[in-house]
């Protein structure tokens, strides 16, 4: 979070940006069942390690009964979502754990909190502060993904958002917005149709652009 806010104050922000929008909804039962059979698991390593051969070899030691999802979060570090409590609960106290000589380190479900709000309808209030939320993958939607995806309808004249100021549950985070596939877009002035080198809006030399 520390190393997000620091990205976040080299950007030249909108006041539409900078506002801070709350967003209220609670959990939904079923999300905070699959929290709870979840768990946080970091590999206590400086080197990255091979994300599809470890996954195949923790499934091959758990044995989990149920199934076992396994989403990446950041480098070395996952969440395990099992679909019963025996699984769950049988890594979680059956430890330690390596892979490659590599440690796992590993606290329940209940200590992650900055993913929680994968949901349908936190991608539908998302979308609506950058355009018109169109759809999503909800079935996707673990609670194990380090990133929402979802598509929005635009307005292609004015700038795309970098990303937005949102309360949940009290604490305050800054969201970045990154939009895929972009055709001829300008990082000066935010807007699709040209490139820096052509906007009429600011000079491609100076270093206050807008993103």
């Amino acid at each position: 979070m520390e190393e997000l806010n620091m990205e976040r104050s080299k950007l030249k922000l909108t006041a539409e940006e900078e506002k801070v929008v709350v967003f209220d909804e609670e959990i939904p039962t079923e999300k905070k069942e699959k929290i709870e059979l979840s768990l946080i698991g970091k590999f206590f390593t400086t080197n990255s390690i091979n994300v599809k051969v470890m996954k195949t070899v923790m499934r091959s030691v758990w044995q989990p009964g149920k199934g076992l999802v396994v989403g990446e979060l950041d480098t070395n570090f996952f969440v395990f979502q099992f679909f019963s409590a025996k699984d769950r609960d049988f890594v979680l106290n059956k430890g330690p754990w390596a892979f490659d000589g590599n440690i796992l380190l590993i606290k329940s479900g209940r200590a992650w909190s900055n993913y929680q709000r994968h949901t349908k309808s936190f991608a539908e209030f998302l979308g609506s502060k950058i355009g018109t939320f169109a759809a999503c993958e909800e079935e996707f939607m673990l609670g194990a993904d380090k990133s929402l995806c979802f598509q929005v309808d635009v307005d292609v004249c004015k700038p795309l958002r970098k990303g937005i100021n949102v309360k949940i549950d009290g604490k305050q985070l800054w969201i970045f917005f990154k939009f895929l596939k972009l055709p001829n877009f300008c990082y000066g002035c935010g807007r699709l149709g040209h490139m820096v080198k052509a906007c009429e809006v600011i000079d491609p030399d100076s270093p206050n652009s807008a993103l």
